[in-house]
């Protein structure tokens, strides 16, 4: 094994079949469209290798002058992250009897990343679904997608996940964004942002929150960003990949940009599987990322972007929150073959790829009460009208929210939902603001 060995400077794993092929797993806060960078992370994987031989190899490392920070056991398998010349992180799934052995080049340690709240300043949080304006596709003038969620915590910090297109990033919408962050931290002068999470670097998902970074910047103090974006090489052979105008490049590295000018002591966490942390009192756990996908498609490395998308749960106050991004069947079905039928649970589900896809394998698996729709009620109605009906299969209609109707805030407190307030759409279509 040691012959094909390509991870230089780190033990080689011994037992089971290793994987020829060392993957690139995408650059952290750097853009690699245009090559390879020094943040570029690489992944080697073993297929038929055992529990025993993973511990095996854990002690391997730790004997090569590695020290394991971190730690987690689940029902899907075994996680660790070690620190030594390199940082490195090692996990094995049960029933897949894989192992995944990554070579993290751009993040910071879990432990280094994670943050205890401060000091509490609500007697609740509060988790909210920004309404944006969705229409017909016109480049330009109005977008059929795009999605932005944020989690107010106790200690008055914010998490943001997401953003919406640039074709959303209107004048009164930011302002309306603003003004939403202000009412809920109680218009301090900076709003606090403990994390940005991406699902995945899709103009959709990032354009919204990058105006609000070149509108507001001074105001927006971006503490920690994380996501785990694929190498944009591995995206650009699938098949199925189109770069849409040159669009995704510079949305990413225009988004990296102005989180660094703004906030150039920001931290970075690359997600990997299995990690389990704190940030300001919510729990985040990663459930998948597109380093699980990988070996899964035949003759090209992904199906296409959306399939990249990470899946985070985030726990607060005693409910918690499914963040599916745009992923779809292949990442369900991951899921499904790793953890117990029912064991994975949420109060709130964000439906997956603004209900665009058939997905019902996630709305079977995954236990919840509340849906949210990031998706037009008018498109919903109009073009995917099968997939928005299926939904009231899995949850009662008055639990379904759709971002296109309104901005919804969700009010919690002790494991309780303690009120609902909902606030019109603003925005119209694109007024050709700066993105």
């Amino acid at each position: 094994m040691e012959s094909i060995w390509k991870l230089e400077c780190i033990p080689a794993y011994s037992g089971g079949e290793l994987n020829p092929t060392l993957y690139n797993c995408g650059s952290g806060m750097k853009d690699d469209f245009f090559g390879p960078t020094d943040e570029d992370s690489f992944m080697h994987i073993v297929t038929q290798t055992t529990e025993e031989e993973f511990a095996d190899y854990c002690a391997l490392l730790e004997q090569n002058g590695y020290t394991t920070v971190f730690k987690n056991r689940n029902d899907a398998g075994i996680f660790h992250q070690l620190k030594g010349e390199k940082l490195l992180y090692v996990y094995y799934i049960f029933n897949e009897r894989m192992a995944r052995i990554i070579c993290d080049n751009s993040g910071v340690t879990v432990p280094e990343f994670a943050c205890e709240p401060g000091t509490a300043v609500h007697d609740d949080t509060a988790l909210m679904q920004f309404g944006l304006h969705y229409g017909d596709m016109i480049r330009g003038y109005t977008s059929d997608c795009g999605m932005l969620y944020a989690i107010r915590l106790r200690d008055n910090k914010v998490i943001v996940v997401d953003g919406g297109s640039r074709e959303q990033s209107t004048e009164p919408a930011t302002d309306e964004f603003m003004a939403r962050l202000s009412a809920l931290t109680g218009n301090p002068e900076t709003i606090h942002i403990a994390a940005w999470f991406c699902t995945h670097p899709h103009g959709d998902h990032m354009d919204f929150f990058s105006r609000m970074l070149n509108k507001f910047g001074a105001r927006l103090k971006v503490e920690r960003a994380m996501f785990n974006f694929a190498s944009t090489a591995l995206l650009m052979a699938g098949s199925t990949f189109r770069l849409p105008s040159g669009r995704i490049p510079l949305s990413r590295s225009r988004t990296m940009e102005r989180i660094c000018t703004n906030n150039p002591e920001v931290s970075y966490l690359k997600l990997h599987t299995g990690q389990k942390f704190m940030l300001s009192g919510a729990e985040v756990e990663v459930l998948l990322t597109h380093e699980d996908t990988l070996t899964r498609c035949r003759n090209k490395t992904y199906f296409g972007m959306n399939e990249t998308s990470a899946i985070l749960k985030f726990s607060f106050d005693g409910k918690s929150v499914i963040f599916l991004g745009d992923a779809f069947i292949p990442n369900g079905n991951i899921l499904i073959g790793r953890y117990p039928w029912g064991s994975v649970t949420c109060d709130f589900l964000q439906v997956a790829h603004h209900c665009i896809d058939h997905v019902e394998n996630f709305y079977e698996f995954i236990r919840t009460e509340y849906m949210l729709v990031p998706e037009g009620r008018y498109l919903l109605l109009k073009f995917i009208s099968e997939n928005f009906r299926n939904l009231h299969r899995y949850c009662p209609d008055e639990n379904i929210y759709v971002s296109g109707d309104a901005t919804t805030i969700f009010r919690i407190a002790d494991g309780k939902l303690t009120g609902t307030e909902f606030f019109p759409v603003c925005g119209c279509p694109y007024d050709g603001s700066e993105p």
